[in-house]
C-alpha cells in the first residue's frame, strides 16, 4: 500500500504557548507543498490553541500527548476528547513511554485511553518498546506483544484506519543511542507479523521514535515497514524538523504496511 510518510513531532513539556506558536508558523512554511510526507505535531496542552491558530490554514495536523477516555468528570489533570476537538485537534498519542514509565500507566490504562480517543473521534498514536533491561533479556517481541494485546483483543476492525503504532526503544530516547538499523527492522516486523496475526492484513502504520536526527534519518526511513517517525528533540528547533521533513521528501522508497 503506497502512502505518505509520517513525521510527527512530539514537543513533550516544552516551549511556552509564544514559543509553540513561532515554532508552528515556521514549520507550516516550511511544510508547504509536500509530495512524500505528513506532518504532524503534538504541543503542550496549554499551547494548543496558538498552534491551532498557526497551523489552521497550513498542511500540518495537530494533536495532545495522552487525552482521558471519558468525556468529563472529576479528572484532575486531565483532558477528555471532546476538549481537543474543540481545538480543532486531529489526533493523540497514547502510552507513551514517559506515561508508561515515569506516571506508571499500565498497558490496561493506555488500551482505556486509546479506546477513549477512538470512540471521540481521533486518530491515536499508540507508542509501544522495550526497557533495556527488558531487550538484554531477550523479551522484546514479548513485551511488544504484551503491549499491542492489550488494544488488540477489544478493537473493531473498523477503528483500526485510526490507529498509527510508533515503536520506541525506552532505552533509545532522549539519550542520544539509536537502534541499529536490524534492531529497528526487527521490532517493526514482530509488530506488523504479532497485529496481522490477530486482525490479518490491517496492520497501521508504524513509526519508528527513538532519538531520531538528521544525522540517523535518512537511513531509518528506509527500514523496511518503517511508515515514518515520531520525533522528539529534533522536532522542537525548525532548522533540524526542517531537515527531517527535506529527508523525506528526498528518499524515495515507497512507505508500505
Amino acid at each position: 500500500m503506497k502512502r505518505k510518510r509520517l513525521l510527527a513531532g512530539n514537543w513533550k513539556m516544552n516551549l511556552t504557548g509564544k514559543e509553540a506558536a513561532a515554532l508552528a508558523s515556521q514549520i507550516a512554511t516550511g511544510a508547504a507543498n509536500l509530495q512524500r510526507t505528513e506532518v504532524w505535531v503534538a504541543p503542550t496542552f496549554t499551547s494548543l490553541a496558538p498552534v491551532a491558530q498557526a497551523l489552521q490554514h497550513s498542511q500540518v495536523s495537530w494533536g495532545a500527548q495522552n487525552a482521558h477516555w471519558e468525556p468529563c468528570g472529576a479528572f484532575t489533570g486531565e483532558t477528555s476528547v471532546p476538549m481537543l476537538k474543540e481545538l480543532g485537534c486531529s489526533f493523540s498519542l497514547a502510552g507513551h513511554s514517559e506515561r508508561r514509565h515515569i506516571f506508571g500507566e499500565t498497558d490496561e490504562l493506555v488500551a482505556q485511553r486509546v479506546f477513549g480517543i477512538l470512540k471521540g473521534g481521533l486518530t491515536v498514536v499508540l507508542c509501544v518498546g522495550e526497557t533495556l533491561k527488558e531487550r538484554e533479556s531477550g523479551q522484546t517481541n514479548a513485551v511488544l506483544e504484551r503491549q499491542l494485546r492489550a488494544v488488540l483483543d477489544k478493537i473493531e476492525p473498523e477503528q483500526v484506519k485510526q490507529v498509527i503504532i510508533a515503536y520506541e526503544p525506552v532505552w533509545a530516547i532522549g539519550t542520544g543511542k539509536v537502534a541499529t538499523t536490524k534492531e529497528i527492522e526487527a521490532a517493526h516486523a514482530c509488530i506488523h507479523s504479532f497485529w496481522n496475526s490477530k486482525l490479518p492484513d490491517t496492520c497501521p502504520p508504524i513509526l519508528y521514535g527513538g532519538s531520531v536526527a538528521p544525522d540517523n534519518f535518512a537511513e531509518i526511513v528506509q527500514v523496511p515497514l518503517v511508515g515514518g517517525a515520531l520525533v522528539g528533540g529534533a522536532s522542537l528547533t525548525f532548522e533540524k524538523f526542517k531537515k527531517l521533513i527535506a529527508i523525506s521528501e528526498e528518499v524515495t522508497v515507497l512507505v508500505r504496511n
